[in-house]
């Protein structure tokens, strides 16, 4: 081991980087990297260097100070042995021109894993310790060879293979190694002669593409893209071979899937969309159209715009859907009223998600839309049934008794006033007697609907006996209010009731009111004393 050997790595880090790159360092051993902030220009940069003969540069991309310093550093011929780092937000192709004629040893996002970052700068290190800058290409190139999919072959100036990767030895069949093997035991005639007649005509870093054939151990021909050129300034030779077999199968499989997922997408009895951000519709298959009876099939191509939320019927619904995908990612199962095109409103039920376009980077909106209008209707039915009475329409007897305890709570809060009304129908059972049930219930429906318009919407009317019904009056002032409503009831219900056109029937009404807080503060004791004030009435 020599002296120079116990000096530490140093990695460089331009000022106006610092705040970008330096907490990715702190992941790194302390005792074998030390970390200098290198100034803003080259000649502070090469002056860090001739200190810290083994160092790397570790630039954020993503600032325009450092891609200048480093178009200047890709033409000094003092830094030429620098390696350098690259950091920056989004690794793309705008990145990597930005960089210009510098050959970074490595990208990394700004926001990459420790272990990453860490690995990375060791490599670095190491790349810088190479003696010549040939010997440092030839370094990179193996280096990156181990990490790409492709085979990857080096070769000396005599056609020898100097390197090999593993994908190399898998494409052709064999486990040992290829180094020192001549060429021509892995290609058939023909691609070696065009693999010789390419070679020659290399210049710098120029590269060269054709197709031709590898060999493989049990003597099968291979198609395989073959990507040529020099390493550094040498004549070694870099030959990246992609399998053409496996990409055609890939491509065979891919457009496979796309045709069983395209015959689905057609096919679905669930509609499928795409829509912006906006709510416009991107694409719709043709379930979708069905459901809400358009005949577009091919959106992308229509000349009308047409927006989701317009199928809406309440735009809060459609709000209240994109902002839970926006801030979830996702939404399951979101019910909402929608329009037809014709106006007829049906029940939807929405799966979403968020995404992005690949190719563009453009976020939008897919998801599957069943129509459940049958099944929301049925609950809704249900939900009513449970609710409500069924001759009359008005509250049920345990829906009538959960408002009364609703209200009941809101006076305390409030300490306000409310009275309850029981009521009584007198000579009802009469009527079932002489002239059956079925004339019973025409004259419960018809004074329901009667009592019913006497008293104000928000107001609560229920039935909870056969002849006996009892209302809530919220925020009455005094027993003069509830003395009036008590008088439009019992007029209202003196006038005979016609069953036929040859018969009319007559009943009277009996009415108790007790009020709260004055005559108590439970609904128990309120519908007693209401009951009692009606027996009262009924006797007198």
């Amino acid at each position: 081991m020599t002296a120079t050997d116990n000096i530490k790595n140093c990695l460089l880090v331009l000022e106006h980087d610092a705040d970008a790159v330096l907490g990715n360092a702190e992941c790194l051993n302390q005792q074998e990297y030390n970390v200098c902030q290198c100034g803003v220009s080259i000649d502070q940069v090469c002056s860090e260097l001739r200190q810290n003969p083994y160092s790397v540069l570790i630039a954020n991309t993503d600032c325009d100070a450092t891609i200048t310093l480093l178009h200047e550093l890709a033409l000094c011929p003092e830094a030429s042995r620098l390696p350098v780092i690259c950091c920056c937000n989004n690794l793309n192709e705008v990145d990597f021109d930005r960089a210009g004629h510098l050959q970074p040893f490595a990208w990394l996002p700004l926001s990459c894993p420790a272990q990453m970052f860490e690995c990375t700068v060791k490599s670095a290190c190491s790349y810088s310790r190479l003696d010549a800058r040939h010997d440092r290409a030839i370094e990179k190139y193996k280096l990156i060879a181990q990490n790409i999919p492709e085979s990857v072959v080096m070769l000396d100036e005599a056609w020898r293979v100097d390197f090999a990767n593993e994908h190399l030895g898998k494409l052709v069949g064999a486990s040992d190694s290829f180094e020192g093997t001549h060429i021509s035991t892995l290609l058939d005639a023909e691609t070696l002669m065009r693999l010789q007649a390419v070679c020659s005509t290399l210049d710098g870093t120029a590269k060269q593409n054709f197709q031709g054939y590898v060999v493989t151990f049990e003597e099968e021909m291979v198609p395989v893209w073959f990507s040529v050129s020099k390493v550094g300034a040498s004549n070694n030779i870099l030959c990246v071979m992609t399998n053409l077999e496996e990409n055609l199968q890939a491509e065979a499989a891919l457009r496979e899937a796309e045709a069983k997922y395209r015959a689905l997408y057609l096919n679905a009895a669930e509609g499928m969309f795409r829509i912006e951000e906006s709510g416009q519709i991107i694409e719709a298959n043709p379930a979708f159209n069905r459901i809400f009876g358009f005949e577009v099939l091919d959106w992308a191509s229509a000349t009308d715009i047409h927006n989701f939320s317009d199928r809406f019927v309440a735009r809060d619904d459609f709000i209240n859907l994109m902002e839970q995908v926006q801030t979830v990612g996702r939404q399951s199962k979101f019910n909402a009223q929608l329009m037809r095109r014709d106006g007829t409103p049906i029940w939807g039920e929405i799966s979403a998600h968020w995404s992005i376009d690949p190719k563009n980077q453009i976020p939008y909106v897919e998801g599957i839309l069943s129509d459940v209008t049958e099944r929301r209707c049925a609950e809704l039915d249900l939900q009513r049934r449970a609710t409500l009475d069924c001759l009359t329409g008005v509250f049920s007897r345990g829906s009538f008794y959960e408002k009364l305890n609703s209200i009941l709570a809101t006076a305390r809060y409030e300490q306000s006033a409310f009275a309850v009304l029981y009521i009584d129908l007198n000579d009802f059972k009469n009527v079932n007697d002489t002239h059956g049930h079925h004339c019973g219930d025409i004259v419960i429906k018809e004074l329901a609907k009667r009592i019913n318009a006497q008293i104000r919407e928000h107001d609560v009317f229920g039935r909870i006996g056969g002849d006996e019904f009892c209302i809530v009056l919220e925020n009455v002032r005094s027993t003069c209010d509830v003395d009036v409503v008590v008088r439009k009831i019992h007029r209202v219900v003196d006038v005979p009731i016609r069953i036929s056109a040859t018969l009319s029937v007559s009943v009277g009404v009996s009415v108790g009111v007790a009020m709260y807080p004055e005559d108590g503060d439970t609904p128990e004791v309120l519908l007693q004393r209401a009951d009692q004030a009606m027996y009262l009435e009924k006797r007198s």
